[in-house]
């Protein structure tokens, strides 16, 4: 019955959880898998993601991907949602609200509505307040429709790295840092208008260079800009930009000592993590997409962007440029150097 709730001895066989498309709405839903697999390890476990983000889960012994990708003709769907069917899946977690239970028919499955049938029948109220709520906590609320979990996951099942991204770091990274610790710099997103100007990234990287070693993370469309800002700057960095995998990224992300980036893929994955972070931030909804790591600083200055202040306004988001150099380097100096300074989220002002 599929209104009926996952409990821990339900003994589930099959598990199969919906993801997302983009990168990082993709490291916002591991937090559901994480709880599912500490909670039902004996379960084995499928998760849907998009084509983009199948490097995060790659050789990860914990479940199985199940690729979807919308470009692919007619009759590749067809057999693609026969395989789902003849898996037998007896729980599926749709983060997406697809209707895709609907089709599979397992005994346990979250509803297409986000309010849950114990809510619409019985009144009951919703485990998390339905407004205003970071999307992790949205899918967490999603997976307590049918399975009320009693903490969050401490240990990481979703993203792992293996020894094979240890060596692939410590052959083609760690002799170019010679022992100094790092930064990693992360000037792209997809987005224009949540990008900061290049002539910034160089002046602080520069200032940084001064004690740590920069790393420029990226995709191959970022390796553009990297090139760009490296061209300005008098100091010498460490360009991985298109050049290294999400499963590398992750590894480089989690040997820095902290990280600059915008809100992006490579932010939400630090977050992951739990990677110190300062954020650039432009026109986003910070009450749903801000960075969740715990030693988290957001620098945003739209008070005189027009746009931000009436979304009804017509002109295009320039949030990013009121933020100074100097803006950014107060905030380094406050709060990115270790010490009791660190702890909880941070708002730039």
């Amino acid at each position: 019955m599929m209104c009926a709730k996952l409990l821990k001895n339900s003994g589930p066989k099959h598990i199969l959880v919906v993801s997302q498309t983009n990168i990082g709405d993709v490291v916002l839903t591991c937090p559901v898998i994480d709880i599912l697999k500490r909670d039902f390890p004996r379960a084995q476990m499928d998760v849907v993601v998009g084509p983009k983000a199948v490097s995060l889960f790659l050789d990860n012994p914990n479940f199985g991907i199940k690729v979807f990708d919308k470009q692919v003709p007619l009759s590749q769907k067809a057999a693609w949602f026969s395989d789902l069917y003849n898996t037998h899946y007896d729980c599926v977690v749709d983060l997406r609200r697809t209707g895709l239970a609907l089709f599979l028919r397992p005994r346990y499955s979250t509803p297409i509505s986000e309010v849950s049938w114990q809510t619409l029948l019985l009144g009951a109220k919703p485990s998390v307040p339905m407004g205003g709520r970071h999307k992790k906590d949205m899918h967490l609320n999603r997976l307590r429709q049918v399975y009320d979990f009693d903490s969050f996951s401490e240990k990481q099942y979703a993203i792992l790295t293996t020894a094979e991204d240890e060596k692939f770091f410590e052959g083609a990274i760690a002799p170019a840092l010679r022992g100094q610790d790092f930064i990693v710099i992360a000037p792209g997103a997809a987005d224009s208008s949540k990008r900061w100007h290049l002539q910034g990234f160089a002046a602080v990287a520069d200032h940084l260079s001064a004690t740590k070693k920069i790393v420029f993370v990226g995709d191959a469309k970022d390796a553009g800009i990297v090139d760009d800002i490296q061209g300005r700057m008098k100091s010498a960095a460490i360009s991985l930009a298109g050049k290294i995998n999400l499963r590398q990224l992750s590894f480089t992300l989690k040997k820095c000592a902290w990280a600059l980036t915008h809100d992006s893929g490579v932010m939400h994955l630090a977050s992951y993590f739990n990677v110190p972070l300062l954020v650039l931030w432009g026109p986003t909804d910070l009450n749903r997409y801000a960075p969740w790591s715990q030693k988290s600083f957001i620098l945003r200055r739209n008070e005189k962007c027009a746009r931000c202040q009436d979304p009804k306004s017509k002109t295009v988001h320039n949030c990013m440029s009121f933020i100074e150099v100097d803006d950014v380097l107060n905030a380094v100096k406050k709060d990115m150097i270790p010490s009791p300074l660190w702890g909880g989220l941070g708002r730039g002002v």
